[in-house]
C-alpha cells in the first residue's frame, strides 16, 4: 500500500498540474470596469472577406489622449461566439501611430482566450491630443454556415424577402431563390468588438463580401439594441456607422453570403480546454509522440544504472565479519534507516555495551567490553563505539533530550555513514560510477521544464509537460541509492550472500524455514541484523510460527518496563523498542532543533534509528 501511495501521489499531483486551467478556471471579468480615458473620436473600419472565407480589416483610430499614456490595446476574442470548437486567432500585419512604425506586443487574456496587441512605446508617453493608429490585420474562417443566427432578433434589417429597404438603404437587385430560405453563409461578426475600454464618439464600418448581399441585420448593443445608422448595401458591399458608443458597446452584423460556407479548421475540444491542449490537433499528436519518446529514454537511461541480479542463494547466518550496517550497504548500497539504532544493538549483543533504561526519556550506553574484545570489531560499529566514548570498562553514554547528547548521537550516524562508505572502497567492493549520476541531473531538468509548462511559463499549454512528465517519472528510480557506484565481483559475492541472508529473515516460514529448535540464542542474535534490514517484525513472526510461544526479549536488553514480550510481534517493535528508539530521536531533535534555531546549518538528521 505504501508504495502504491508513492506512486500515486506524484502521478495525481501531475495530473493536477496538466488539468488545472480545466479544473481551476479563469475568473470572469464580472467586476466594475476601468474604463481607458483615452477616447475615440473616429473608428473607421474596413473589411474584406475573400471567398475562402479569410477576412482582411483595416482599422483606423482616431483617438484624443491625455497626458500620461503610452498607447491602446486591441482585444479580439478568438472563440467564434456561434460555435465553440472554431478559434478565429488574429494575424496582425502592421500598426502605425502618426503614419509612422510603433512598438507592439502581442499577449494572451482569460486563458487564451482574447488575444490582445499591446500598442505603444514603453519607455515613453504620448503628448496630450489627437493620435491617429492604423491597424491591419487578417482573421481565417470568418463565414458561418447559413442557418448561424437565424434566430437571433436584430434591431434593423435591410433587405430580403417582403422588406422594402429603409430610407437611405440601397438594394441594386432583388432577393435570389437562395435568399429566400437561409443563404448558404452568413458574416456573422461583431464589427466593433465589445472589448473596447473606450467611449467611441462615432464609427463607420465598411464591409465587403465574396458575393453580393440580399440582407443584412445589424443591432448595436448587447440584445437586440439599437438600430445602426445609415445601413446600406450595395451589391457585395455593406456600410453603416454609429455615433455616441460607451465603453465595451458591441456593433454586430449578420450579412447572407450567396456562397457554400468554406471549410475551416475546428477543434474537437471547446476553448475552456485550450490552455491544456492548445489549439492544434497536430500540436497534440506532437506531445503524445514526444511523451512516448521521452517516457522510453529515461526508462532506458535508468535501467542502465541499475546492476543485474547475481541471484540469492538462501543463507542462515549473515556473511562473516560484518555488523548489521555492512550486511545492509552492501545488499542496498544505502545507510539503513535503523543503522544507529542496529549498531547499538549489535554491540550489545557481542556483550561490548549494556543499554539499560533509566526512565521513559533517559536510556544509558555503557561500555563493558575489554580492551582486547574490541579487537575484531567491525570499522563501522567501531566508529559509532569511539564517537560515544563507550569503548572503556565502565564508560557511560547517557541518551536523552539534550543538546549534548543529541550532538553526539548525530555525529555517530555521520561517522557511521563515513566508515560504512570507506570500507567498501577501501576493500574493492564498490567503485564510483559517476557518470551514472547525468541521469540525476536529466531528471531534475526534466522536472523543472514539466514544472514551468505546468505554470504555462514558456509554452503554450500545460500538455508540454507530459513528455517531460513521463522522463521524469520513468527516470526518478536514478535518485535511488546505488547510483553512481557499482559492485565488484567480490562485492557482488558479498551481495548474494547478504541478499541471501535477508531473504531468510524476511520471507515466510513457508518458503524459508528456520530451526530455531536447534539454536534459539541465534533469534536474539539476529536481531540487530533484522532491526538494519527493517525487517524485524517478520523475523518475531517468523520465532513465534515456528516455536508458537511471543519472540523473547533479549537479555542484554534491560529494559525498566514489566513485560515479558519484545514487542517485534504486533508489527510497530513493542513499547520496549520504542522506548529506546525515542530517548535516541528526542536527543538528536533537541540538537537538530537547537541547530535551526540558531542558523548555524549543522546537526544531524532526525531520528535515532
Amino acid at each position: 500500500m505504501g508504495r502504491l501511495l508513492r506512486w500515486l501521489i506524484p502521478l495525481l499531483l501531475i495530473g493536477f498540474g496538466l488539468f488545472w486551467p480545466v479544473i481551476v478556471p479563469a475568473g470572469s471579468d464580472s467586476g466594475a470596469a476601468v474604463y481607458d480615458p483615452v477616447v475615440i473620436t473616429d473608428y473607421d473600419v474596413d473589411i474584406v472577406v475573400d471567398t475562402a472565407g479569410d477576412m482582411s480589416a483595416v482599422e483606423t483610430i482616431t483617438t484624443e489622449f491625455p497626458g500620461g499614456r503610452h498607447g491602446i490595446f486591441r482585444y479580439w476574442d478568438v472563440t467564434n461566439q456561434n460555435d465553440p470548437r472554431v478559434r478565429q486567432r488574429p494575424m496582425v500585419n502592421s500598426v502605425l501611430l502618426d503614419g509612422g512604425r510603433v512598438p507592439y506586443q502581442m499577449l494572451w487574456e482569460d486563458g487564451q482566450r482574447f488575444r490582445v496587441a499591446k500598442i505603444g512605446d514603453p519607455d515613453r508617453t504620448l503628448s496630450a491630443g489627437t493620435h491617429v493608429f492604423e491597424i491591419r490585420y487578417t482573421i481565417p474562417g470568418v463565414l458561418d454556415p447559413g442557418d448561424t443566427g437565424a434566430d437571433k432578433q436584430f434591431a434593423q434589417t435591410v433587405g430580403g424577402p417582403g422588406e422594402a429597404p429603409p430610407s437611405g438603404a440601397e438594394l441594386t437587385a432583388p432577393p435570389s431563390v437562395a435568399e429566400l430560405t437561409a443563404p448558404p453563409s452568413v458574416f456573422f461578426w461583431n464589427v466593433i468588438a465589445p472589448s473596447w475600454n473606450n467611449r467611441i464618439e462615432r464609427a463607420d464600418i465598411t464591409v465587403t463580401l465574396p458575393t453580393a448581399v440580399g440582407m443584412a441585420q445589424c443591432s448595436v448593443g448587447l440584445g437586440v439594441g439599437r438600430a445602426c445608422d445609415d445601413l446600406a448595401i450595395s451589391g457585395d458591399t455593406v456600410t453603416m456607422s454609429a455615433t455616441a458608443l460607451p465603453p465595451r458597446t458591441p456593433v454586430t452584423l449578420r450579412a447572407g453570403v450567396d456562397l457554400p460556407a468554406p471549410a475551416r479548421t475546428d477543434l474537437p475540444w471547446p476553448h475552456a480546454w485550450d490552455e491544456v491542449l492548445g489549439q492544434s490537433v497536430g500540436g497534440v499528436i506532437s506531445v503524445g509522440v514526444l511523451s512516448l519518446l521521452f517516457g522510453l529514454a529515461g526508462l532506458g537511461w535508468f535501467r542502465m544504472t541499475l546492476e543485474r541480479s547475481p541471484g540469492f542463494p538462501l543463507q542462515y547466518a549473515p556473511p562473516p565479519g560484518l555488523g548489521p550496517v555492512q550486511t545492509e550497504y552492501i545488499r542496498t548500497e544505502a545507510i539503513p534507516k535503523n543503522g544507529l539504532t542496529a549498531t547499538l544493538f549489535y554491540l550489545a549483543e557481542r556483550r561490548l555495551i549494556s543499554l539499560e533504561q533509566v526512565n521513559d526519556k533517559q536510556w544509558n550506553i555503557r561500555g563493558i567490553g575489554q580492551p582486547g574484545q574490541w579487537a575484531g570489531v567491525d570499522p563501522v560499529s567501531m566508529a559509532v563505539a569511539k564517537r560515544l566514548k563507550v569503548t572503556t570498562p565502565g564508560s557511560v553514554f547517557q541518551a536523552k533530550k539534550t543538546v549534548k547528547s543529541g550532538e553526539r548521537l548525530s555525529k555517530a550516524k555521520v561517522d557511521m555513514n563515513k566508515a560504512a562508505g570507506k570500507w567498501a572502497t577501501t576493500n574493492r567492493l564498490m567503485v564510483k560510477r559517476n557518470k551514472e549520476l547525468w541521469v540525476r541531473v536529466a531528471n531534475a531538468v526534466a522536472f523543472v521544464l514539466m514544472i514551468c509548462a505546468c505554470f504555462l511559463w514558456g509554452f503554450p499549454a500545460t500538455m508540454w509537460a507530459l513528455p517531460f512528465a513521463a522522463f521524469f517519472v520513468l527516470s526518478a528510480g536514478s535518485w535511488n541509492p546505488g547510483v553512481g557506484t557499482r559492485r565488484t565481483a567480490a562485492g557482488r559475492e558479498l551481495w548474494s550472500r547478504a541478499g541471501g541472508f535477508h531473504r531468510m529473515l524476511a520471507t515466510d516460514s513457508a518458503e524459508a524455514r528456520f530451526d530455531f529448535g536447534a539454536r534459539k540464542d541465534l533469534y536474539t542474535a539476529y536481531v540487530p541484523f533484522a532491526v538494519a534490514a527493517g525487517a524485524a517484525a517478520l523475523w518475531a513472526k517468523k520465532y513465534e510460527a515456528f516455536t508458537g510461544s511471543a519472540a523473547p526479549q533479549p537479555d542484554w536488553y534491560s529494559s525498566s518496563s514489566s513485560s515479558t514480550g519484545w514487542g517485534f510481534a504486533a508489527g510497530s517493535g513493542g513499547p520496549d523498542f520504542d522506548s529506546f528508539e525515542s530517548a535516541l530521536s528526542s536527543s538528536i531533535g533537541a540538537y537538530t532543533a537547537s541547530q535551526s534555531s540558531s542558523s548555524s546549518g549543522g546537526g544531524g538528521s532526525s531520528g535515532g534509528g
